[in-house]
């Protein structure tokens, strides 16, 4: 994503490295990153999560739990939710690193090290805040989303691949819901 944005930058819009490192960082934290981690989560974990829970209400062990008096939201719902959030803001951090590294490297004018402390220098706490809030809010969103589709399941094995693409394009669409709700909120208040 790095060598991308830095040859569009440049190739259009013809600024120095510095400033394309510049408009990398800024789109990548911001937007870019949170809701590329957001679609590579989502594809790869939403419709696991409800393919799990469908299957374990299809045969029963959703029931058994309940008998047992053992909470199905302290037990499966909470700890797919808090460690898809954590997953998101972890893959947002490798995102970042590796945008940087690689718009580093597209870079010519100056050195490899030069331009990775010089974007670094430029980083806002508050860009950085608002990249790992997003990426784990798209995380908590897409996780919620596919264990609220699992558990509504019917008892038909039927059900399981069709909630499980449900899984992923309801969690598509809320995540871009929520990004456009949230940078209409940010505008409005800056």
């Amino acid at each position: 994503m790095g060598t991308i944005v830095i040859a569009l930058v440049q190739g259009n819009f013809g600024q120095s490295g510095a400033r394309a490192m510049n408009v990398l960082m800024i789109s990548c934290m911001q937007e870019v990153g949170p809701l590329m981690v957001a679609l590579i989560f989502t594809a790869r974990s939403a419709s696991a999560i409800a393919t799990e829970l469908v299957t374990m209400k299809v045969a029963g062990e959703l029931r058994t739990l309940c008998r047992l008096g053992v909470s199905v939201g302290d037990y499966l719902i909470w700890p797919r939710v808090v460690a898809a959030a954590l997953s998101c803001m972890m893959l947002f951090c490798y995102f970042m690193v590796a945008a940087l590294i690689c718009g580093a490297f597209t870079t010519p004018q100056s050195g490899l090290i030069a331009e990775i402390d010089s974007s670094l220098s430029q980083l806002s706490a508050s860009s950085l805040l608002m990249g790992l809030g997003k990426s784990a809010l798209f995380g908590f969103v897409t996780s919620a989303s596919a264990c609220y589709l699992g558990l509504s399941a019917g008892l038909a094995s039927t059900e399981i691949p069709r909630l499980a693409s449900r899984a992923v394009l309801v969690s598509i669409v809320a995540m871009l819901l929520l990004d456009a709700l949230i940078a209409v909120l940010m505008n409005n208040l800056s």
